[in-house]
């Protein structure tokens, strides 16, 4: 009986490590996904960060109705010249694009604003990547989160590399306007 209450103090120490230790290499695997200024929190959405990351790519068509109830898919259509890059310093991680893609989704009809003056909004943060907007209009644009999410997606589908790095700007499909640059968060800070 000696050796069980000397021992049990020691089994739970090593168990409770075993879980802190665990949340903190959950935490290394999943990093946080960060709203831009001015967007619904995570908590407010009813999300967490490792929801978003478990929905996982994206399908990239987007499926309209027609008036006969039948179902027809197409591919999201460039507004603007889109492009990769343009430079290795620009690509991130794209499983961490594809979090703040989802994030920006769920957001549905909400505003994301670029601001005038050519300035840079700041959509999604998630790891090392960055989701942004710039309007091509000085007095700035907006479009609906979601559509700037299907710029997201373009950039996913057409500028990722081997390695499941990407970088690229494209369009907002509701606003040629609202140009949204999926990128390292080092690549942005660094213009």
């Amino acid at each position: 009986m000696i050796a069980t209450t000397y021992l049990t103090p020691a089994i739970l120490a090593l168990a409770s490590f075993n879980v802190v230790t665990g949340a903190a290499i959950d935490s290394i695997k999943t990093p946080e996904v960060i709203p831009g200024p001015g967007l619904p929190s995570l908590k407010e959405l009813g999300l967490t960060s490792a929801d978003l990351y478990k929905i996982g790519r994206p399908d990239s068509s987007v499926k309209e109705s027609s008036g006969d109830d039948s179902v027809k898919t197409s591919s999201i259509q460039a507004r603007f010249e889109p492009r990769c890059g343009p430079s290795d310093y620009a690509y991130t991680n794209v499983n961490e694009v594809i979090a703040c893609y989802n994030y920006l989704k769920a957001l549905g009809n909400q505003n994301c604003v670029a601001p005038s003056g050519l300035g840079i909004a700041h959509f999604c943060y998630a790891g090392s990547a960055e989701i942004t907007g710039q309007s091509l209009n000085p007095s700035g644009s907006s479009s609906y989160c979601h559509h700037v999410a299907d710029a997201v997606l373009w950039t996913v589908d057409h500028c990722t590399r081997p390695d499941q790095s990407v970088a690229g700007f494209q369009a907002a499909t509701g606003n040629g306007d609202l140009i949204v640059g999926s990128t390292s968060k080092q690549y942005i800070g660094s213009k």
